[in-house]
């Protein structure tokens, strides 16, 4: 751009000089150093800048040198007026352009630097006159030098907005795009949920699998040693469900399975762990519920399982439970895997003593069964 505008308005000025020293009837040596100054000189500072490491450095001296040369041009030439308002308002631009208003200074430093190299080159002969053809090609280059200016000017305020419209747009992009990633992230958090809630469930009955069951009884039972509270155990086996099976098929059987979870559901509160331990065994995990509350619980789910009817392909299909009840004491040091053998231990004598009974793990042989009296 400042290559435009140097070899623009040199060219401008050069016939307005030319006009002047033409009425001055200068010699050959004042033409051949306009055509240096004004022809020559701006495409030699432009290659000089483009080949240089540091274009920017080299063209604000270049700005520098302008300003001292048409200071030795206007004191050689004798102060014509109108060529001096065109050369010193050229320069004054220029430096403004490049460092606004604090430029000033500096500029009429190089020119009055320049000025006094003009008079020491060619001695003092002011001559402020300029003929009317100097005055008109002086006013026709001025006019059109800040009309160069403001196109580019313009230019460049063109290009700003024009970037600026770009970063908006490249920014609401990226707005756009963040906002699309942060929905996915979402998406994969959400699906990362459900995937490890399916991962932690029985596909069949919809309660709590082994695997998450094995997690949520070491963290239970180490909150209740903390709080001090016992932990009930219900082992729950439905009474031949084999038999179930075989006589109205595994379908049938997946209703019964089904349907037991829907009661155990029914009757846990919201801090107690529901799991399917395998085939028809469940486990009912209790915090805080010491071993005769548990019991009392664990014959309440007996009595009303035995009283449901799962209507499967036109016929009823009805089963028992029997229940093994274990209890970790809040002071006691039982470990997940020996509360669990306990309840085992007392599902086993449940099932030994004929099955369709609540059986709790070490109480007194007259109170280990509940079950219907036969």
């Amino acid at each position: 751009m400042n290559y435009r505008n140097r070899a623009g308005s040199f060219a401008l000025a050069f016939p307005a000089i030319g006009a002047h020293l033409h009425e001055q009837g200068a010699g050959l040596l004042a033409w051949a150093l306009l055509a240096l100054q004004f022809l020559v000189y701006p495409h030699l500072v432009y290659w000089h800048a483009r080949s240089s490491a540091d274009p920017k450095r080299v063209e604000l001296r270049a700005v520098l040198l302008d300003g001292g040369l048409f200071g030795m041009w206007v004191a050689a030439l004798g102060f014509p007026l109108w060529i001096t308002v065109l050369l010193l308002l050229s320069v004054s631009i220029s430096h403004t352009s490049f460092h606004g208003v604090r430029g000033l200074p500096r500029a009429l430093g190089v020119i009055a630097a320049g000025v006094a190299l003009g008079i020491a080159a060619a001695g003092w002969h002011p001559a402020l006159h300029t003929g009317w053809l100097a005055t008109a090609l002086c006013i026709v280059c001025l006019s059109a030098y800040l009309l160069i200016v403001a196109e580019g000017a313009y230019a460049r305020a063109i290009d700003l907005h024009r970037t600026r419209e770009q970063l908006r747009q490249g920014e609401q992009a990226l707005q756009a795009a963040n906002q699309r990633l942060r929905r996915q992230l979402d998406d994969i958090r959400t699906l990362e949920s459900r995937l490890r809630e399916q991962a932690d469930r029985d596909p069949l009955t919809g309660v709590y699998n082994r695997r998450y069951f094995d997690a949520a009884m070491a963290r239970e039972l180490a909150n209740c040693r903390r709080e001090r509270l016992p932990l009930g155990l219900l082992l729950i086996d439905i009474d031949h469900f084999k038999q179930v099976n075989d006589t109205h098929g595994h379908q049938a059987g997946d209703a019964v399975l089904d349907r037991l979870a829907q009661l155990l559901r029914e009757h846990a509160r919201a801090a107690d762990v529901i799991c399917r331990y395998g085939g028809e065994e469940f486990l009912l995990l209790l915090p805080g519920i010491p071993q005769a509350a548990a019991v009392v619980r664990a014959e309440a789910l007996r009595e009303a399982f035995s009283r449901l009817r799962v209507a499967f392909d036109g016929a009823q299909v009805s089963a028992t439970l029997s229940i093994g009840v274990a209890c970790a004491a809040p002071d006691g040091a039982e470990s997940p895997a020996q509360l669990l053998r306990h309840a085992d231990q007392a599902l086993y004598r449940a099932k030994a003593a004929g099955r369709n009974r609540v059986v709790a793990h070490l109480l007194e042989a007259a109170a280990l069964a509940h079950g219907p009296r036969r």
